[in-house]
């Protein structure tokens, strides 16, 4: 292949391919787009943490989606498609940026804009319609996949575009109208993806890519909370604990959790590790703002003495995604990693009512994380050598 070709090389259905495509791994270009969703995530936590009230809490669950959907999007465009071209490269490229744009935006949404970030957002769409666009031109036995999701983005752009001139808070239903569409088009598309099957050794480490971005937002809590206050007493044991949360979820993800094997058991279960790894990601990106909140009441901020509940609620949700995502692991449905995981979020979820300190279910969370990892590193063999 010439320098010139290599530079135009059209899409093709790399999930279909031979030897070549077995050991597939992420490319220095999609670890370079993962780059620029840290700023992302990084504003949405600053947003909860800024104001840890329940309504920013649903608030921060919505507007996390399309920033969340829009990584999904490309993610697994790149997992069929990607061939590293010249026009692939600079198309991403310019969804980069559209997602540096769209991260400036989210401070706007919590305070009542209604411009900023849906014209980012649609512009970000933009740049995947081009993609499979070029995809359905190139690859014809995936035509009919490509063309379902044409349709059902171009929808969701319309209704993105024609919210701005809606008002409050009926932009918002439109909103949410054009994420059903996006989100849920995979659903009757799945008959369709069996001629255009996802790669099931590729799209879990981009998953787990992700994981590690949005795990980095809870040790960067860890380090802004105490940048705030001293490093001694309370705040200390704090950002201890905290670090030990964010380690002991790195630990059970990685070493506990085979999504390899769950995604390449089928549609239905690679549908389910998806949506699944919503409530994993969002609900580490709430821990990080729990764990700083609990580092700043520790340190004497007393005005954020009352916001453990950030913290109780994004590890419940990480960990009921960990036990959904787990259930489609292989043929017993309710093993124990499954119990361990819906019982720690049960823990999470039971410690909200009685209003304990921030310090207190820090402290207690990391608690049940650590014996959680000590116990499954004694059931898991392989894993302990």
């Amino acid at each position: 292949m010439t320098g010139f070709s290599r530079l135009l090389e059209p899409p093709r259905l790399r999930t279909l391919g031979g030897p070549a495509e077995e050991d597939r791994r992420a490319t220095w270009l999609e670890l370079f787009f993962d780059l620029v969703f840290v700023a992302a995530v990084g504003q949405l936590a600053n947003a909860l943490s800024a104001t840890p009230t329940t309504g920013r809490f649903f608030e921060f669950l919505g507007v996390f989606v399309p920033v969340w959907w829009a990584w999904m999007g490309f993610t697994f465009y790149a997992n069929r498609f990607d061939t590293d071209d010249l026009p692939y490269r600079l198309l991403l490229l310019l969804a980069m940026f559209g997602v540096a744009v769209l991260a400036t935006t989210v401070p706007e949404v919590f305070d009542g804009a209604k411009t900023g970030f849906p014209v980012a957002y649609v512009g970000v769409r933009l740049v995947l319609v081009a993609l499979y666009a070029r995809a359905s031109r190139h690859v014809p036995e995936a035509r009919a996949l490509t063309r379902t999701f044409l349709a059902a983005f171009g929808a969701g752009i319309l209704i993105w575009l024609a919210s701005l001139a809606v008002p409050q808070p009926w932009n918002y239903v439109m909103w949410g109208a054009a994420l059903v569409i996006e989100v849920l088009i995979p659903i009757p598309a799945w008959r369709l993806v069996r001629d255009a099957p996802i790669h099931p050794r590729h799209l879990p480490e981009r998953f787990g890519l992700l994981t590690l971005i949005v795990l980095g937002e809870s040790v960067l809590a860890v380090v802004l909370g105490v940048s705030r206050v001293s490093w001694v007493g309370g705040s200390a044991v704090a950002a201890a604990a905290g670090f030990l949360i964010a380690a002991s979820v790195w630990w059970i993800y990685f070493d506990f959790l085979d999504e390899e094997t769950i995604i390449a058991r089928g549609v239905l279960s690679g549908l389910t590790s998806t949506y699944a790894n919503y409530f994993v990601v969002v609900g580490l990106a709430a821990l990080g703002a729990g764990v700083k909140l609990a580092i700043l009441a520790a340190g004497g901020e007393h005005r954020y003495d009352g916001t453990s509940w950030i913290l109780s609620a994004g590890l419940a949700m990480t960990m009921l995604g960990l036990a959904v995502t787990q259930l489609f692991a292989g043929v017993v449905v309710f093993n124990a990693d499954v119990l361990l995981r819906a019982a720690t979020a049960g823990i999470a979820l039971v410690l909200i009512p009685f209003g304990l300190s921030p310090l207190v279910v820090v402290i207690v969370l990391a608690a049940v994380l650590v014996t959680q990892v000590a116990y499954e590193l004694a059931r898991h063999e392989a894993h302990a050598a």
